[in-house]
């Protein structure tokens, strides 16, 4: 098969630059005949641009190039059915995230796309759950939406190359900003846009959103310099990228280095002659933060409402998250990620996982640390950028190694966050600083970096001399790994040494830190033939003949025992599964399934093994996967309508339609007896189970809570028109009912009666119902939330109004010269 994923993104980048350098070029022009000199910049060099997607290109190669994808799917191997027909091995088992949540929900979100329509919710996972609210699907991300016309594996591959290339472009301009040379500059960019935070986290939504974490600070220089409109937008527009991301988390972390830079700049630095400018440029920046939150409102707002309501949330309640891996062993990671073998190859021993090995840029960094501290202490220069991030660094260290007082604190202030991915900062200054000690070198203050050069030397020999190894094999694999990093410090002392040909020196440093950062992590996503993507094995295809043999309007459910079918893995062939394995899966579903099944909603892979209990016929399964030789205890209700080597397939004869008519209605308003009630109930088939029960008469409170007689006719249900998010059915209903659904209640769930609003009940616990009065409905349930809505109306009003401003300003600028004629 053809693949142009190399193309595509290369005409993409291509483009981008061409805009920016028109861009860059028009605003300086605009600034120079403000101020009466002559206009000139040569922007970002095509050339540099060159060079870095050349080096993505040579990354990603295969997986560019050829039939390959780089995200890990051979763990697929280890899962049945894919395990009972095809052997094979697992490169990187760490980050099987990847195929078991992440490639599953951009597929979700692909399709929805595709379909023209906004991917709110997934049918696929725990019944049905939010989609775009899970912020790691990255539904509204612009990469993800650039990557729509390349296949699903393909598609991931463009999405990594794109990452890198914003990483290493937007830290060479901000080094250049600096005042760095290009080549200095360009040794940051690929220490950051190369480093083990990206390279590790490349395909979750925690490199997405790292990508923009140099253009954020970027975009907060130039404001300092000088407000414009245009600079204004394009902060706000970087922030709201990064937010659409997926990963708060990340977007928080880069929030407070941001938070830092402007207190060094507005305090220490203090470019404004007065402290009316600096609250002016303060003022500038939250609002700028706030319309970059306006213009990310619809996702913000959707996360918001259903993060008290998910799983995450109901852990880190019960279980705060600690910052882990802050041992000495994982503080040597930082320095050497591969002193404990290179994982995930030949890591054999020591805390080598993708935690504790992401907070590495290159040994250049610690060199260029101590080089700029010496430099500031010789001339006294205390006032610079440098100096910050020279500050910033061990209270970077103080926070990922939860050093008492800083770490605590940040800690117990940000403890919804994995604070251990604060080594994203720590990634990016030891970027920074790699680039000033280059700087330093070329500017023939070469001192300062022989000096750190020699420190970390030592400390590496120091630190090698008095480990203890397990084996002559440890250390040899230990030795073979630093081997690039000697390099990169022979290189280092070159160009520090050089009187002639320093370019030449600079580009090889440049080189061998690419070299050094590749070697560390150039096997976290292995490498597999694009056939590896969730192919169909017989058992699927019989569950895929099953659906397309269903009514359209009869959806159905499956369940997976054990590890069968891993939960998500269904979504690549449009199964809907009742279990979970999603941090924003709704809480209160979990529960239920929990107490009335046995469900371990916290396991991480969280298995189901229960086939006795009748809330399973409630769920709407109609199909339960299963190993082979598994047999049923009750044969009758779950005939075997499949058997392979891959495992076999039951059917559930019991099996409920996704709304009914429940004839008898149990209202408990204490929550332990309302939760026992629950656990107690056996006919789901007649019952529903409540908490509220608004009743409009007498008689409705009679029809539905009264006894009935076995005579009396029930409502009948009939479903007209049904998809993941849309129910379309007649009711004829002789007295006052409650409809009981399978659907797992939550905001944004809509009921028309006949076109009227009817508002929702809670049923059984954590499920979706309403109430009818006698007579013959049309119902629609459709899925329409509100906090999507109002923060897409948020976000276009914000649009028009800095378009309308920013055509107002052009107006402005023109009429001017006019007006001065």
């Amino acid at each position: 098969m053809l693949n142009v994923t190399w193309l595509y993104v290369g005409v993409l980048y291509a483009v981008a630059v061409w805009i920016a350098r028109r861009w860059s070029a028009a605003a300086c022009r605009r600034l120079s005949q403000g101020a009466g000199k002559p206009a000139h910049s040569e922007g970002f060099p095509w050339r540099v641009a060159a060079l870095f997607y050349a080096l993505v290109l040579i990354f990603l190669w295969r997986p560019m190039t050829q039939d390959y994808v780089n995200v890990p799917v051979d763990y697929l191997s280890r899962l049945p059915p894919w395990a009972l027909v095809a052997r094979g091995t697992t490169v990187n088992a760490e980050i099987n995230d990847i195929p078991m949540q992440m490639i599953p929900w951009a597929h979700e979100v692909r399709e929805q796309w595709k379909s023209l329509q906004f991917p709110l919710w997934n049918p696929t996972t725990a019944s049905g759950s939010v989609l775009l609210a899970n912020g790691q699907s990255a539904a509204l991300s612009p990469l993800r939406m650039l990557a729509l016309p390349l296949p699903l594996g393909d598609s991931f591959t463009a999405e990594a190359a794109m990452k890198m290339l914003i990483a290493l472009t937007f830290t060479f301009l901000f080094c250049r900003r600096r005042g760095y040379s290009e080549v200095a500059s360009a040794t940051g960019a690929a220490a950051f846009g190369f480093s083990m935070f990206v390279i590790v986290w490349l395909h979750f939504p925690h490199a997405t959103v790292a990508a923009y974490l140099p253009a954020v600070l970027l975009q907060i220089d130039l404001l300092a310099e000088k407000v414009t409109l245009g600079r204004f937008s394009f902060f706000a527009a970087t922030w709201a990228v990064a937010l659409f991301g997926g990963h708060p988390e990340t977007a928080l972390h880069i929030f407070v280095l941001a938070a830092l830079m402007v207190m060094w700049i507005v305090a220490i630095e203090r470019p404004f002659a007065t402290w009316l400018g600096a609250g002016r440029f303060l003022g500038v920046l939250a609002g700028a933060m706030t319309v970059g939150a306006l213009l990310a409102a619809p996702f913000f707002a959707p996360l918001i409402e259903a993060l008290p309501k998910s799983l995450r949330y109901h852990l880190l309640q019960a279980h705060p998250s600690g910052i882990g891996f802050t041992d000495f062993q994982s503080s040597i990671l930082l320095v050497q990620p591969g002193f404990f073998g290179v994982a995930p190859v030949d890591r054999s021993w020591g805390p080598a996982v993708a935690e504790s090995i992401c907070g590495f840029a290159g040994i250049l960094g610690f060199a260029g640390w101590i080089a700029l501290l010496l430099d500031a202490a010789t001339t006294r220069r205390w006032r610079t950028r440098e100096v910050f991030f020279v500050i910033a660094t061990p209270l970077i260290l103080a926070i990922i190694l939860d050093w008492p007082l800083i770490g605590t604190a940040f800690n117990g202030l940000f403890s919804v966050a994995a604070n251990a991915r604060v080594r994203l900062l720590l990634c990016f200054v030891m970027a920074m600083q790699a680039a000033a000690a280059v700087d330093l070198a070329q500017r023939d203050r070469r001192r300062p970096l022989l000096i750190g050069i020699a420190v970390v030397a030592s400390s590496l020999l120091v630190l090698m001399w008095t480990t203890d190894f397990p084996g002559a094999w440890a250390r040899n694999n230990t030795i073979l790994s630093m081997l690039p990093t000697l390099l990169v410090l022979a290189l280092a002392v070159a160009i520090a040494m050089a009187r002639r040909r320093r370019g030449l020196a600079a580009m090889l440093l440049l080189g061998a830190v690419v070299v050094e950062l590749w070697s560390a992590g150039r096997a976290w996503n292995p490498v597999v033939p694009t056939e590896s993507m969730y192919p169909e094995t017989p058992l699927i295809r019989q569950l895929q003949t099953l659906r397309n043999s269903a009514p359209p309007n009869a959806p159905f459910r499956i369940v997976g025992l054990g590890p069968m079918l891993f939960p998500n893995t269904g979504a690549l062939f449009g199964f809907e599964d009742i279990r979970s394995h999603d941090p924003m899966a709704n809480g209160r579903y979990l529960g239920v399934l929990r107490a009335l099944t046995g469900y371990d909603s916290e396991a991480y892979f969280a298995h189901w093994n229960n086939t006795k209990t009748r809330f399973l016929d409630f769920l709407n399964v109609k199909y339960l996967v299963a190993g082979p030789g598994v047999e049923m205890e009750d044969g009758e209700r779950f005939p075997r309508v499949y058997d392979g080597n891959d495992g076999r397939i039951f059917q559930n004869l019991d099996a409920l339609p996704r709304f009914f008519a429940a004839r008898n209605v149990v209202l408990e308003f204490k929550e332990d007896l309302f939760v026992r009630r629950l656990i107690n109930e056996s006919d789901w088939a007649h019952t529903g189970v409540v908490k509220m029960l608004p009743v409009e008469s007498d008689r409705m409170r009679q029809d539905l809570l009264a006894p009935r007689p076995p005579s009396t006719p029930d409502a009948r249900v009939s479903m007209i028109e049904a998809n993941g998010t849309s129910f379309r059915m007649r009711v004829h209903a002789p007295r006052y009912t409650l409809i009981v659904s399978s659907q797992p209640f939550w905001p944004g769930w809509q009921i028309r009666r006949n076109g009227r609003s009817v508002d929702p009940l809670t049923v059984n616990g954590a499920f979706l119902g309403f109430t009818i009065p006698p007579g013959d409905w049309d119902i629609h349930v459709f899925y329409f939330p509100a906090s999507f809505y109002l923060g897409l109306a948020a976000s276009l009003t914000t649009i028009a109004i800095l378009i309308a401003l920013s055509i107002r300003s052009r107006r402005t600028r023109t009429e001017s010269p006019a007006r001065s004629e």
